[in-house]
């Protein structure tokens, strides 16, 4: 794990440096569903292989994962906006934010889910996904073009995008909680059949 967070943390920050950089200058696909998905999955893969240094006091306010579901969703949500992802691609210092901001939603995001509930977790993902399916939808059926520093074509490419990575998003999401719920049953199960053993 702790490879794997090195090299997806790697991979993202080289598409901000030359001679990757012209990626995510001249392609919308490459920076929102590349980089930053990219970003978010270092930061995770981070806080799961380093749980104490990522973790520990810095989370004692993360009861059922609230602050970091909370704190994950306000960072993604801010670079979902295509005036912020302009930013991005002509100022240096917007990018860097982005690139150190992404993995700590990353990070955020896996201390959250870690720690919430299948509730927590519904309302979050009810939330989160439904905005990004929006975003997609939108930029792939408006006519305006809403980043400068892209086509029409590449946001047009963009917008689908999105819309297939919240469907993966969904079915990743509701496979996860199918398989918690299926091991959670025999637990279940187990105490009721030594209890009715132990009464007879």
């Amino acid at each position: 794990m702790k490879a794997l967070a090195l090299l997806l943390g790697l991979a993202g920050l080289a598409l901000s440096l030359p001679p990757l950089r012209v990626l995510i200058e001249q392609s919308m696909v490459w920076h929102m569903l590349v980089q930053m998905p990219l970003l978010v999955a270092a930061g995770a893969c981070a806080a799961m292989a380093w749980p104490q240094a990522l973790g520990g006091r810095a989370w004692r306010w993360n009861r059922y994962g609230l602050t970091g579901f909370m704190l994950a969703q306000c960072i993604t949500a801010y670079w979902m906006v295509p005036a912020l992802v302009d930013r991005a691609v002509v100022l240096p210092g917007a990018d860097a934010a982005k690139v150190a901001t992404l993995w700590l939603a990353g990070a955020a995001l896996r201390q959250g889910w870690a720690q919430a509930p299948i509730a927590v977790q519904l309302f979050f993902v009810g939330y989160g996904l439904p905005m990004l399916a929006w975003l997609g939808f939108y930029l792939a059926s408006t006519n305006l073009r809403l980043c400068n520093a892209y086509s029409m074509e590449s946001q047009l490419r963009a917008g689908w995008g999105m819309l297939g990575l919240a469907a993966v998003l969904g079915l990743a999401w509701a496979w996860s909680l199918r398989r918690h719920v299926g091991q959670a049953t025999p637990a279940r199960r187990a105490p009721a059949a030594a209890t009715s053993a132990t009464q007879r």
